[in-house]
């Protein structure tokens, strides 16, 4: 069966709109900036913050001039930055931990950017430029297929097999078979 594009295309995000404000897909920059300013990334962000979200979300530099400029419906505006952070970790894998693994916290969500920045300068041979600037999406869709590539299990199902479950349940498709090999049935 040939994989729907759109699995492949959740990687590479699109920038979302609210009202005249466009929010590009969530950088390793971005979650940074985001972190110091005490927005979560795990749980919906409070209204209180919106703006904020969405001005680090726009790229734009002056705070003041943004909110002068910026015209759009909060509850618009609140579904457009859950819209853009749910892009941002709708690729995400997670890897099976080694038994000896131990689990480590960082405060305000500001360790993970620079592990995974670190990662691709590590692993590719960018610039920490490059790193920071790459949508979150992409760097979860490339950290799964490097773990693939180096027979690294993954602790559940990857973004792909997770759409076709969904396209299965939604009568889109019958059966899948999972990269374990394992076919199912739905």
């Amino acid at each position: 069966m040939d994989i729907p594009h759109e699995n492949y295309l959740a990687a590479f995000p699109q920038p979302r709109t609210a009202g005249n404000v466009t929010l590009k897909p969530l950088t390793l920059a971005g979650a940074i900036r985001l972190g110091e300013r005490g927005v979560s990334l795990v749980r919906r962000v409070p209204r209180g913050q919106l703006v904020e979200a969405a001005f680090v979300l726009s790229g734009e530099s002056d705070l003041g001039q943004f909110c002068k400029r910026a015209k759009f419906g909060l509850s618009e505006l609140s579904r457009a930055v859950e819209a853009v952070l749910n892009d941002a970790f709708a690729t995400y894998v997670k890897p099976a931990a080694p038994k000896n693994a131990r689990r480590h916290l960082t405060p305000h969500g500001l360790g993970w950017p620079l592990e995974l920045a670190e990662w691709l300068c590590a692993e590719y041979g960018w610039s920490w430029r490059e790193a920071l600037e790459t949508p979150v999406a992409t760097v979860h869709a490339l950290a799964a297929a490097s773990r693939q590539r180096r027979g690294v299990r993954n602790a559940g199902m990857d973004y792909i097999e997770r759409q076709y479950v969904a396209d299965a349940k939604a009568g889109r498709v019958a059966w899948i078979t999972l990269d374990s090999g394992k076919e199912e049935a739905v």
